[in-house]
């Protein structure tokens, strides 16, 4: 795989796990309800989360300079830091955080992600 594949592949893992969480949000009748009523689909959705991150973390390592040129409107520190609270602060972590990232982050993270592979 060349390093553009490698790349690509990147932001194409941030649009499956997007999609996937979209899926079970919808499924769920929204982020609220997804998060603080449904034990599984919480689970699964902080999991597509840090794979949104690892994507991230590997994307910058190709090419450091390629997320900030390609998605400049996309929030890397928050995406960084949602892996370390849910990793580290799992038994502490707020669910309006997920909520939030949900309802008001992932639009514009997708929307960018989906232009970057055009």
């Amino acid at each position: 795989m060349t390093p553009s594949e490698r790349i690509a592949k990147c932001f194409r893992d941030v649009l499956d796990a997007i999609s996937l969480i979209e899926t079970w949000v919808e499924a769920s009748r929204g982020a609220d309800q997804a998060i603080r009523h449904d034990v599984k689909t919480r689970s699964a959705i902080e999991r597509q989360l840090l794979v949104i991150r690892e994507a991230a973390i590997r994307l910058d390592r190709l090419d450091p300079t390629a997320a900030p040129r390609l998605t400049p409107g996309a929030d890397r520190p928050g995406i960084r830091g949602i892996g370390y609270f849910i990793r580290h602060k799992y038994d502490d972590l707020d669910a309006s955080i997920l909520v939030d990232v949900i309802g008001d982050r992932l639009i514009g993270l997708r929307d960018a992600c989906a232009q970057s592979t055009r």
